[in-house]
């Protein structure tokens, strides 16, 4: 797609954001049927969806794509059986599939909670976030997805974790054990190890689950850790290896003089396979070697404009992506990839209502090989 075809898309694309922003929106907190005074039964859902074109994407090679896709439609639910007892079930239809995506039990001790069941691990900050609690940007990160281990969706995995913070949240810890992989050199059946801690240097952040903003309502400068390892987690029964994931993520919020919201994030991940190749059990397909980072730069501006009848306040950002891959024997995870992207949100209503126009570009270092993507995305919930 040569530049001058690529800008009428592109601005094609962003006429359609202006379009969409003028039809009414709804945005509510999920429904609560309360049956005592410690039991009740939540329901909530969220959706994400995208019209997007490809550069070099179509099944004829050398056309683009044009591709209209319903990313993500889930369905929450969390049961509080007792006052220290939670049950949390949620789902997510992929394609034509309804996915479990966790079902967990909690209970709530005095300094720490316990969970069991299929849930996230602890990890970094963009798999505590998912995609609906990330700041700006509309896709999940690239660099980190590589490194997922989960057993069922979106890196969800069947296991037990503690966690509990101090100080309202100025530090947190979490560790789990989960099934990890499956299959091919785990003849053992060994447990994968993941393990957290935070150090807010600003506001605290309490909880487990993470968002990437707070559009303004903290001051931020959150430091994560994270540590992944499983032994005889890659390669064959005859030749084994280790798995070891490390990572840092840091988030910086801070609200200006006009009440605009500054937010810088990056994050760090080394993924260390032994020298083996990727793992070919049921759970652990896209789990790979290499290095990766990521920066993101968003700017919230302070007052609301209507569209259409509609207020929402514009998020203009950047995001950068770089992945080293160095796969020991799979010639087509090798190499270096980044993605470039810059886009612009107009937030109706927090995590709950926002829509997105971006641009990225793909560029595979090894294979000389760059795409251009125009989206335009949005996002519902309660």
């Amino acid at each position: 797609m040569n530049l001058s075809v690529f800008k009428r898309v592109f601005y094609g694309v962003a006429a359609v954001f202006l379009l969409f922003v003028g039809f009414p929106t709804f945005a509510d907190a999920g429904a609560k049927i309360k049956i005592d005074e410690t039991k009740y039964f939540q329901i909530g859902m969220g959706f994400r969806g995208s019209v997007s074109v490809n550069e070099n994407n179509a099944t004829d090679p050398g056309e683009d794509s044009f591709d209209l896709s319903a990313d993500n439609m889930r369905l929450y639910t969390v049961s509080q059986v007792h006052k220290n007892v939670q049950v949390e079930y949620n789902t997510e239809l992929s394609g034509e599939s309804v996915n479990l995506l966790d079902a967990v039990a909690k209970l709530q001790f005095d300094g720490f909670e316990f969970w069991i069941g299929r849930q996230l691990p602890p990890s970094d900050r963009s798999n505590l976030d998912g995609p609906y609690y990330l700041n700006a940007a509309y896709s999940f990160p690239m660099v980190q997805s590589f490194g997922n281990l989960g057993a069922g969706c979106c890196g969800r995995d069947d296991g037990i974790a503690v966690h509990g913070d101090v100080n309202g949240g100025k530090f947190k810890w979490a560790y789990g054990v989960f099934e990890g992989a499956t299959g091919g050199a785990d003849v053992d059946d060994n447990v994968k190890h993941t393990a957290r801690i935070d150090f807010a240097l600003g506001d605290p952040e309490p909880g487990f689950y993470t968002g990437s903003t707070y559009f303004g309502a903290k001051q931020l400068a959150t430091l994560g850790l994270i540590l992944h390892h499983e032994k005889d987690a890659t390669g064959s029964v005859a030749d084994k290896g280790d798995f070891t994931g490390v990572g840092t993520d840091i988030l910086i919020e801070r609200t200006l003089g006009s009440g605009a919201v500054l937010n810088l994030e990056g994050a760090y991940f080394d993924w260390d396979l032994g020298g083996k190749s990727s793992h070919t059990g049921s759970n652990t397909t896209n789990l790979l070697q290499g290095d990766s980072y990521l920066i993101l730069a968003s700017y919230l501006m302070p007052n609301k404009t209507s569209i259409g009848g509609i207020q929402g306040q514009f998020q203009p950002y950047l995001r950068y992506q770089n992945y080293d891959r160095d796969q020991a024997n799979a010639s087509g995870s090798r190499g270096r990839k980044d993605r470039t992207e810059a886009g612009i949100n107009y937030v109706i209503d927090g995590f709950n209502a926002k829509i997105t126009a971006l641009w990225y570009l793909d560029a595979d270092h090894d294979n000389g090989v760059d795409k251009n993507t125009a989206m335009l995305a949005m996002q519902f919930q309660l």
